[in-house]
């Protein structure tokens, strides 16, 4: 049939991914697997530039060191999923299993007690600090669900209450061969939220005591 002139323009072909996304993929993939063989320490950009197939110059174009490539690489991480199961403990002991598994799959547990040495002494610390504070926010996130529905009554902080409980976990994971075993992190949970508890208790039973006595020397 012929044409009658308003045939419409042919779809241009779809493109895949941009090559300098490409090329920074590969990057931060070598990143991460020189991390796994050398840490952070013996991380090199010229071994990252040989392992993705790239110049130096393209990497420092975007990343001027080596710990500024190292956060980035850590970005590609997954996320930690955390469980909404309507208990503060139970919450807290699969993100103990969901951790564990994210630091085994990828072999990078001892990267993350350099980095945070890093901080200490690097241009790099805000960044470095707001990377570790976004890997922690699961924590928070558990603890703030347990005072929304009134699990967890307390008026200290829940950055407060997601690092004492946290911490212990962390601290074995950079000091021991072996993490805390779910015995001993529901354990640690479990004197922690008990010490809450009781702190709140005092200060509730302070302030009955404090409001009594100023009831007292009031004229009669």
């Amino acid at each position: 049939m012929a044409s009658d002139g308003t045939d419409s323009p042919p779809t241009p072909a779809r493109r895949g991914r941009p090559r300098s996304e490409v090329r920074s993929r590969a990057v931060l993939a070598a990143t991460l697997e020189e991390l796994i063989e050398h840490g952070i320490g013996g991380i090199a950009i010229e071994a990252v530039a040989a392992r993705a197939g790239v110049s130096k110059v393209t990497i420092y174009r975007r990343w001027p060191d080596k710990i500024a490539l190292t956060l980035a690489a850590l970005e590609e991480l997954p996320e930690l999923r955390i469980p909404d199961t309507g208990g503060l403990i139970e919450d807290l002991r699969q993100l103990r299993v969901e951790l564990l598994f994210v630091i085994e799959e990828s072999k990078l547990g001892d990267v993350l007690p350099a980095l945070m040495a890093e901080r200490r002494r690097s241009q790099h610390h805000d960044a470095i600090s707001r990377y570790i504070e976004q890997r922690s926010r699961p924590f928070r996130t558990i603890v703030e669900r347990a005072i929304e529905r009134g699990e967890l009554a307390t008026s200290i902080s829940p950055d407060l209450v997601a690092q004492l409980i946290s911490s212990p976990l962390g601290m074995s994971l950079m000091t021991q061969d072996e993490p805390l075993s779910e015995e001993e992190w529901t354990t640690v949970v479990s004197v922690v939220v008990a010490g809450i508890e009781r702190t709140e208790e005092r200060h509730a039973d302070h302030q009955r005591r404090r409001r009594a006595g100023e009831r007292d020397q009031q004229p009669g």
